[in-house]
């Protein structure tokens, strides 16, 4: 059986979980042993990162998006990949748009989280590019309820978990309403978080918090 290195806190180990669970796939959900930056796990990925798939020949396989081509490879039906070219490619360029405009400047928000003296600075900039990104995705989503029309695909697996990350954020440091500016984006938000696999992977990730706060108190 396949491994799949994990954990609630990740949206990019939660788009793994969306694909796995999409397909069907069996797997072994398994903690980074010793933490992300234990010895023992930076053997298993120097990046100190999750996920990490571990295939059943041992291979240990790292990064989200690759990860989610080879599972389109290894298993595929049903497909969260579209037929279309272009389709194809617009789920492609949705994904990486939520990567690296708008999961990577989330990462200064929750270094802040737990700051004694807040740097608004970092905050408002943070949030200033977070707003730049969602408007790069309000200009790629297609009509839905999915991100590029009538069916789930990889798209989706890599935007839903970080906008439930943004709109958690944007509830902590006090803007009610993230999405306003995005008619699109909310729109899509407001439909796709309530389909049931959206449902079920969001629900793990709220699980993980609270868990997670409840270890710090």
């Amino acid at each position: 059986m396949i491994k799949l290195y994990n954990s609630a806190l990740s949206p990019f180990a939660a788009r793994v979980r969306m694909a796995l669970a999409f397909k069907g796939i069996d797997w072994e959900d398994v903690s980074p042993p010793g933490g992300l930056k234990s010895e023992e796990y930076l053997s298993i990925n120097p990046a100190g990162r999750i996920p990490v798939l571990e295939l059943e020949n041992g291979y240990q396989l790292p990064e989200s998006e690759v990860i989610m081509e080879y599972l389109e490879d290894a298993y595929p039906g049903p497909s969260l990949r579209p037929e279309d070219p272009e389709m194809r490619a617009r789920a492609r360029v949705l994904a990486r748009i939520s990567d690296f405009h708008v999961a990577e400047h989330m990462r200064p928000l929750f270094g802040q989280l737990s700051a004694k003296d807040k740097d608004q600075a970092v905050i408002k900039a943070s949030f200033d590019n977070i707003d730049d990104g969602l408007r790069y995705v309000e200009a790629q989503l297609c009509p839905g309820p999915w991100a590029i029309g009538a069916d789930m695909s990889t798209a989706d697996c890599a935007l839903i978990p970080v906008l439930f990350f943004v709109e958690m954020l944007g509830g902590v440091y006090g803007i009610a309403d993230i999405f306003g500016a995005h008619d699109k984006v909310s729109n899509y938000w407001a439909k796709a978080k309530t389909q049931p696999l959206s449902v079920k992977i969001l629900d793990e990730i709220q699980k993980g918090l609270a868990e997670y706060m409840a270890s710090q108190q």
